[in-house]
């Protein structure tokens, strides 16, 4: 276990001070601990226009990644959409759009729905991650929020209906992901328990996963009760806490050993006590305003919460995956 520990730190080292390493050291990475990434905002290319984010394909053909997160869909009604279909932004990667009637729509079937395709073939999950820190998103009924369980399904997922276009075309995502930042709490539980049971009758295995805020519990997502952590805890596979941007940051002190005590207790006395929690942070200093952490101290962390944890902890979500390649290019790596 020890070993296995180590190779995951190693390469999560690599990571972030160089944009490639080697195969072996890749496939020598822990089993049982994942590395999640955000793919899709660019944010480093928006300030330095010389490092733009590397296409999806590239960066799953880089192994050691296990999930994948696009981000995002940040509109979930669009009225500027024929039928309010939502409205996605994946930065410079997709400009493309459905036609007049949909101009907020994007149709990325031939760059990212192919790429999807791509990183699946290698092993990797992605799922579309909806919220962002900015967008118009949230439910005004339990209703809106079913009916858009269903949208998902048919335009990302399993599901398909006559005139809804799909973004992706013909690729299936793995899953979707909630980074709910702003808005009402309400109506993202149906939401979840609709989405569930709509990929429990697919032919394949999805996921959800929910991105709070490291303050417990998250204002938006929860847990607690009219959450969608709250009350239908049951339907996630994992939590991707930001301990970034927060005062429960590692720099935080104690506040970020008790923030991650408390989703690890949730995690282990909730209904679905399988659901792991991840310690999500920025891939550099340049990519948040706090809650980096260097490598070396980050393998003295990862090792007590392996150990403090052994069966919740669930690994290192990163965010944004811009920010490796900003680094590599900056030391020269």
């Amino acid at each position: 276990m020890i070993t296995n520990l180590l190779n995951f730190l190693l390469i999560f080292s690599l990571l972030t001070l160089c944009s490639s390493y080697s195969s072996h050291q890749a496939q020598a990475k822990a089993t049982d601990l994942q590395l999640v990434l955000y793919w899709g905002q660019d944010s480093a290319g928006n300030r330095y226009p010389n490092n733009l984010e590397k296409p999806l394909a590239e960066v799953c053909s880089r192994p050691g990644y296990d999930i994948i997160k696009i981000a995002f869909l940040i509109i979930f009604f669009d009225r500027n959409n024929k039928d309010s279909l939502p409205g996605l932004n994946f930065a410079n990667h997709c400009g493309t759009t459905f036609g007049p009637e949909y101009p907020d729509l994007l149709n990325c079937s031939s760059s990212i729905g192919a790429d999807i395709k791509t990183c699946q073939s290698i092993g990797r999950k992605v799922l579309l991650s909806l919220g962002g820190s900015s967008g118009a998103y949230g439910f005004t009924s339990d209703a809106q929020a079913s009916s858009f369980a269903l949208t998902i399904w048919n335009m990302f997922l399993g599901g398909s209906a006559s005139g809804v276009p799909r973004p992706f075309g013909d690729a299936v995502i793995d899953g979707v992901d909630l980074d709910i930042e702003g808005g009402s709490p309400s109506g993202y539980a149906t939401f979840v328990s609709a989405l569930r049971g709509l990929m429990n009758r697919g032919n394949k295995v999805f996921y959800i996963s929910g991105a709070p805020q490291c303050p417990f519990p998250d204002a938006y997502l929860g847990p607690k009760v009219g959450t969608a952590l709250g009350d239908a805890g049951n339907s996630f596979d994992s939590v991707t806490v930001q301990f970034y941007n927060n005062y429960c940051s590692y720099q935080g002190g104690t506040w970020f050993w008790s923030s991650f005590q408390q989703w690890a207790e949730w995690s282990k006395n909730s209904v679905n006590s399988k659901v792991k929690i991840y310690l999500g942070l920025p891939a550099s200093s340049f990519g948040a305003s706090g809650g980096y952490i260097p490598p070396d101290e980050l393998a003295t962390v990862v090792t007590r919460l392996r150990s403090q944890y052994p069966d919740v902890f669930g690994g290192l979500k990163i965010f944004l995956v811009v920010w490796f390649f900003f680094r590599s290019n900056v030391m020269g790596c």
